[in-house]
């Protein structure tokens, strides 16, 4: 018996024991590539659900924004309406008072310029009906008579 093996012999023998180990090995990957595309397809599929979802719910929400928004623009265009309105009616107010107190005040101002006058005059009138003091009992500082 010869125990002598060829390289083809050797090579036979390898391939007999490979061959099924890189099969399963194969069939491994088939069905993991096989269970890849199947989860994506899952995963397309609850996304498009989810899009789909997601934009039937959405635009009714944005629809209702929208009008909320323009309600809001409405009723700030109405507020600064009044704020004008009560603005120039401060303004007229203010005006009307500043005339209101000057007709209020001129016959007060009046009766105490013709007092002022009256008063001056007054003084003016004693201030020359009364004789200022003589030369005779004008004395110095020093409580002597003045000689003149």
């Amino acid at each position: 018996m010869e125990i002598a093996a060829t390289s083809a012999d050797i090579a036979s023998a390898t391939l007999s024991v490979a061959a099924p180990i890189v099969g399963v090995l194969l069939a491994v990957a088939l069905g993991f590539a096989i269970w890849a595309l199947r989860e994506m397809g899952l995963a397309a599929r609850s996304m498009r659900e989810l899009s789909e979802d997601t934009h039937t719910r959405l635009v009714p929400l944005l629809d209702k924004a929208d009008v909320t928004v323009d309600a809001v623009n409405a009723e700030l265009l109405r507020i600064d309406g009044i704020i004008t309105t009560f603005e120039d009616s401060a303004e007229r107010v203010s005006s009307a008072s500043g005339t209101i107190s000057g007709i209020v005040s001129a016959p007060a101002e009046i009766v105490n310029d013709v007092a002022t006058r009256v008063r001056s005059a007054w003084k003016d009138r004693h201030r020359h009906a009364e004789p200022g003091p003589s030369a005779e009992a004008q004395e110095e500082p020093d409580g002597e008579p003045l000689d003149s």
